[in-house]
């Protein structure tokens, strides 16, 4: 530095320093009014006006303090008393009083005789306020406390952004309560249920605030608003609400103090995982001053001042300059101070030009419009999350950040998971072997242990099981009571459930449906194949086959066209045959019957008529003798007495019910449809009680009723029972769609990562394979095996048509014994003809019978002895010398044959007429 002007600033500060001796600053009095217990705030005070004093070199003004204490907060008469002394003492400007009770007076006054009125501290909106507002007309009261409508609505959009829904606010004087009041009212603009999910408690006089913080812990509240003025008096509240257990996981806790930067909330917070989150307005860091009033009031004091030297300076180019130095008052007089409505105009001018402590923007009614309130986290560390201003709630950290912070807190975490035991979700091992997951020394393996390590795979936590007896209400209030981080079982999404937890994506998608006992499988009867037709009808059809066979030979006999020749050769033939004998006709109705034909036909057209008609009605008896067969045989598969829930509905023979208190019942007693309502209705009024514990009494409740009792019942649940009990059986399609979830505490910021996990098993498949596996590789497919086994071998077992075979079988027998009453009653006839014994016939027949080998048959039978031989050798030539004789024969006469064949015609016709 240049000697000349470091003598220049030596001399400078002589000046100064001269000028300060003698007595050349101005001193304006400037007042304060305090009460008791504001002793931090005359200290702010005081400090302030000290060090205005050496904000320049050479000030042309002093502050003087003039300093009144009253111990009575409450004595208006009082502070009305002291506050016209200090009009009297001639004061530019009063600061104070804090109190909500006393204040209004010294607003009052201040605005008759225009003395620039300052406020430090959060105050609603008063009666004098809101004169001035409806009026029109500017306020002397300037109150640099943000605005307690604006600092309301900040706190409400702070809360909603958290989305509670019950909650407990803590406060400490009816200021506190005032001012959560307002942040109510305003969020119940938005959700008008607050009101009844907000629970209020004030702070006792003395430190001791166990009690009520664990009647907040036994109620299962876990979000809680702090409004306290003294800072010690909330680290006070969170070191005892972590004594007892209360800053725990998923507690979460809002502290209004618009200072929480000075809390010891780190301090008290390290070793739970509790989220807090705290204000802080931008003030400057003043030494020695912990309270937000007092840092305030600090900044208050230097507005003042640079308002005061900003109007000296425009008084001096002024031509008619206003008096700044205060004269003395009276409250009897209505003299006014003349520069007061100037100063306050000035103060207004520059909060909103940030020329002293940043804009504050005071508007003509002396309150504080613009002022940004930093979002604390305390979790871990104090770090700001957001920030409020008049626009609203904004977000600094971004998605990454967030997502950052939240996958490393999962990574250091254990989770607690509550489930039950319930097949195949959770099942305990039994055949010693140690698989799964060990649970109180006992291994489990299932659905959900499956599931779970998949999530905790992808996401990198630790965590342990605790299993839940009883209903699954248990689950749930483990997750209210914060006592576990994840519930997991086959529990179901319902509304009623997501209105105290909150739930992940579904990874199973199920429905209702009834679960019913199949149809017992009879015994077929031997002669089932008989079934499809009564017995009239088989009556009346053999009495018909009878019938007609017995016409067919009457008219046989009658038609002449039925009559031939039995020679062809004999032009001349001495008599005729008619093919159609008894044995004959019943042949050709049997065949025709048995859609097999007959070589023998009708010529006659009466029998042609008569054998078209039976055809016919062989063609509609076979037909619907099929037809019946068919249906009969699968009409015991058919035979259903309910097929959907209408059908059960509508019979009073099979009772149904459902798990009590569970999803299933929900459903019923909460749907819109008169159908459900009236189920449930019936349910409710049955006795006994159709309602059971669990699925596992449900279905052996169906297994065992003979089909009186049918079981509303989740479609996996049923699905799993099912394929590994063949006697029951799902019945219609799903009531409704919903799905099971993973339950979590509400507002667990670790649902989104474990819905994105989700989200991911089901996109691979991985999901499908875990249900395969539960469902029907481990136990399950056997009835699926024994369909298969039906299907290969078709509809139709040994047992359905064993009375077919019996019937071919004593059919055959019949032949058979017939045959043999054939080729003994033949034996006797050759015997006869050959003049031999029945006995030599015998043999030779049966010789005959036996050689296979044999085509042809001879007509005579050789003789055992010498003669006989010789006879029989004279016998076949013989036989064979006729047999050329008569080919000969043949071929002579073919063409003679074939000349007289009409005559021969006509010559038969006229010995038949």
């Amino acid at each position: 530095m240049d000697p000349r002007q470091r003598l220049f600033l030596i001399a400078l500060t002589l000046l100064v320093l001269a000028t300060r001796s003698y007595g050349i600053t101005r001193p304006i009095k400037i007042g304060a009014i305090f009460h008791k217990g504001d002793e931090d705030h005359m200290s702010a005070f005081l400090k302030a006006i000290s060090e205005t004093r050496y904000e320049h070199l050479a000030p042309v003004f002093e502050f003087i303090p003039l300093i009144k204490y009253i111990d009575d907060d409450t004595d208006s008469f009082k502070t009305g008393q002291i506050t016209c002394e200090l009009l009297e003492e001639g004061v530019a400007a009063i600061f104070g009083p804090a109190s909500p009770h006393t204040r209004g007076i010294v607003a009052s006054i201040a605005a008759r005789y225009e003395i620039p009125h300052i406020e430090y501290v959060w105050r609603e909106k008063e009666t004098v306020q809101a004169e001035m507002e409806e009026n029109k007309i500017s306020s002397m009261t300037i109150n640099v406390y943000p605005d307690s409508e604006m600092v309301s609505q900040a706190i409400a959009d702070v809360v909603d952004s958290m989305k509670w829904h019950r909650s407990v606010a803590i406060y400490e004087n009816n200021e506190g309560l005032s001012r959560i009041q307002k942040a109510l009212s305003v969020k119940q603009q938005k959700d008008n249920s607050i009101s009844n999910s907000i629970i209020i408690r004030q702070l006792d006089d003395g430190k001791q605030y166990r009690p009520m913080l664990k009647e907040i812990r036994n109620s299962s509240i876990f979000n809680v608003i702090i409004d306290a003025k003294d800072p010690e008096k909330i680290n006070d509240v969170l070191e005892q609400a972590k004594e007892i257990k209360l800053l725990g996981n998923y507690s979460n806790f809002v502290i209004t103090y618009l200072d929480a930067s000075k809390l010891r909330i780190p301090e008290i917070q390290n070793g739970t995982s509790a989220n807090i989150t705290g204000f802080n307005i931008k003030q400057n860091d003043v030494e020695n001053i912990t309270l937000i009033e007092s840092a305030i009031l600090y900044e208050a004091v230097f507005l003042l001042n640079k308002a005061i030297e900003t109007l000296n300076s425009r008084n001096t180019d002024n031509d008619e300059p206003i008096r700044i130095d205060p004269v003395p008052l009276s409250c009897e007089q209505n003299q006014k101070y003349q520069a007061g409505p100037n100063i306050t105009s000035i103060m207004r001018e520059l909060s909103k030009m940030g020329k002293v402590t940043g804009v504050m923007n005071i508007d003509e009614y002396g309150r504080r419009r613009n002022f940004n309130i930093t979002i604390l986290d305390f979790r871990p560390d104090m770090i700001p999350i957001g920030y409020w201003d008049s626009n609203g709630l904004h977000p600094v950290q971004t998605e990454k950040d967030r997502e950052s912070y939240l996958y490393k807190s999962i990574q250091d975490k254990t989770f607690i998971i509550s489930t039950r035991v319930g097949a195949p979700y959770v099942m305990e091992v039994t055949d010693g072997q140690q698989r799964g997951y060990l649970i109180d020394h006992k291994y489990y393996e299932g659905y959900c242990i499956d599931l779970i390590a998949a999530i905790a795979e992808q996401l990198g936590f630790k965590y342990q099981y605790e299993l839940v007896p009883g209903p699954y209400n248990g689950l749930i209030k483990r997750l209210v009571d914060r006592k576990s981080d994840l519930a997991i079982c086959d529990l179901t999404i319902t509304r009623e459930r997501m209105n105290i937890v909150d739930f992940s994506l579904p990874f199973m998608n199920l429905g209702i449906s009834i679960l019913f006992s199949k149809p017992e499988e009879k015994r077929p009867e031997l002669f089932s194949f008989l079934s499809p037709l009564s017995t009239d009808v088989w009556i009346y059809m053999a009495t018909a086959y009878l019938g007609v066979s017995i016409m067919l030979f009457l008219q046989a006999r009658m038609a002449p066209g039925e009559w031939d020749n039995p020679h062809p050769c004999n032009a001349d033939p001495e008599e005729l045959e008619n093919n159609f004998d008894l044995k004959n006709s019943l042949w050709l109705t049997i065949g025709s019957l048995m859609q097999q034909g007959c070589d023998i036909l009708p010529k006659a057209p009466s029998i042609r008529m008569l054998a078209s008609m039976w055809w016919f009605f062989t063609l509609i008896m076979i037909s619907s003798y099929t037809a019946n067969l068919a249906a009969f045989l699968t009409a015991e598969k058919m035979d259903a007495p309910i097929k959907g829930v209408e059908d059960l509905a509508g019979q009073t023979k099979i009772k149904y019910g459902a798990v009590g208190g569970g999803a299933t019942v929900a459903f019923f007693r909460d749907s819109n449809s008169t159908l459900y309502k009236r189920m449930y209705a019936t349910m409710n009024e049955v006795r006994p009680s159709v309602f059971v514990k669990d699925n596992k009494e449900g279905v052996e409740r169906v297994l065992n009723s003979k089909r009186t009792y049918a079981f509303l019942m989740e479609s996996t649940s049923i699905e799993y029972e099912t394929e590994r009990k063949c006697k029951i059986e799902q019945i219609g399609t799903l009531l409704d769609n919903k799905g099971y979830g993973i339950a979590l505490p509400r507002n667990s910021e670790y649902r989104i990562p474990i819905n994105g996990v989700i989200l991911k098993l089901g996109e691979k498949g991985e999901l499908q394979k875990l249900k395969k596996r539960w469902w029907q590789e481990n136990g399950g497919g056997q009835c699926k095996k024994d369909e298969e086994v039906k299907s290969a071998t078709s509809e139709l077992g040994i047992a359905n048509v064993g009375g077919v075979f019996l019937v071919l079988g004593v059919g055959c027998v019949a032949s058979l014994i017939v045959a043999i009453f054939e080729f003994l009653w033949n034996i006797r006839k050759v015997a006869v003809r050959e003049k031999i014994t029945p006995k030599e016939a015998l043999i030779a027949e049966l010789k005959f019978a036996v050689n296979i080998w044999a085509t042809k048959k001879p007509v005579k039978i050789a003789k055992s002895s010498g003669a006989s031989s010789l006879e029989g050798g004279l016998g076949r030539a013989a036989s064979t010398a006729r047999s050329i004789v008569g080919s000969f024969l043949r071929l002579d006469m073919l063409d003679k044959f074939d000349k007289d064949h009409n005559t021969n015609n006509r010559s038969n016709d006229r010995k038949i007429n």
